[in-house]
């Protein structure tokens, strides 16, 4: 996670450094991801109501897979039972599991998401848990990480960017930095975690939309107070800097030959 604001002010923008960095690893995944990654698309939770038991978050989790490259993905999702193994022998997390309600792990051919059932408590939370994993085994799929091992969470979360969940990465951010859903969920907020900060994943679905050449307005309709302020100056940063959208490797439209 790159770490970008100091003193005690809110910083709605990352560092010079941070923003060449996202806008670097979306020109990386883009292409690897292939077609998910360049429809112009946008997925909300508009379509998708808030999942109140495991069988309708595994089904919200195909329906968006069906949108985003991945209907011919096949997983289990595997409830964490006390004192039980959380996965079938064999299988192996993707990336770092710890502090995460969800994850996904795999044994080389086929996946399985663990699921903490307490993520439900929290709609932004399981939104943007879903994202980052539909990110994680898009990665997977295109061959793998190409970041430090320490980048290997935010890189995910780029990548669900790319796939278009980028509104569910926002939103979901600001309750990881903030460990503070509003109230009520009863999560230890504090010992969860993301890859990408709110200011960061904000920032990258800025960038994604004006790689995709979509309008702010699709995705700021949909985003929380906060996050809506930081997708503003994000937007106007993204304007400004040609040499950022210079960096993504994948203009909108292209596909890798």
């Amino acid at each position: 996670m790159l770490s970008f604001t100091g003193g005690t002010g809110v910083e709605f923008l990352p560092t010079d450094d941070a923003r060449a960095w996202l806008a670097e690893g979306l020109g990386d995944l883009v292409p690897r991801l292939g077609q998910p990654a360049v429809a112009p698309r946008i997925v909300t939770e508009t379509n998708y109501a808030a999942p109140r038991d495991l069988d309708r978050l595994f089904e919200i989790i195909c329906g968006v897979q069906a949108q985003v490259g991945q209907a011919d993905v096949e997983f289990a999702l595997v409830e964490i039972q006390p004192g039980q193994p959380p996965v079938p022998k064999g299988f192996a997390p993707l990336g770092n599991p710890e502090g995460q309600l969800l994850h996904t792990f795999s044994d080389g051919d086929e996946f399985a998401m663990v699921v903490a059932p307490s993520i439900l408590r929290s709609p932004a939370l399981t939104f943007a848990s879903v994202a980052r994993e539909l990110g994680r085994i898009a990665v997977a799929r295109a061959g793998g990480h190409r970041v430090d091992e320490k980048d290997v969470e935010a890189d995910a979360e780029i990548a669900a960017v790319a796939l278009g969940l980028g509104v569910w990465v926002a939103n979901g951010a600001y309750i990881y930095e903030n460990a503070c859903c509003g109230g009520g969920c009863g999560i230890d907020l504090r010992s969860i975690r993301a890859g990408l900060s709110m200011p960061e994943a904000v920032f990258v679905l800025a960038l994604d939309l004006s790689r995709r050449g979509l309008s702010p307005r699709i995705a700021a309709k949909h985003l929380e107070s906060t996050q809506k302020a930081a997708f503003k100056k994000a937007i106007a940063c993204v304007d400004r800097a040609p040499s950022l959208r210079a960096l993504m490797a994948a203009p909108a439209g292209t596909l890798p030959g």
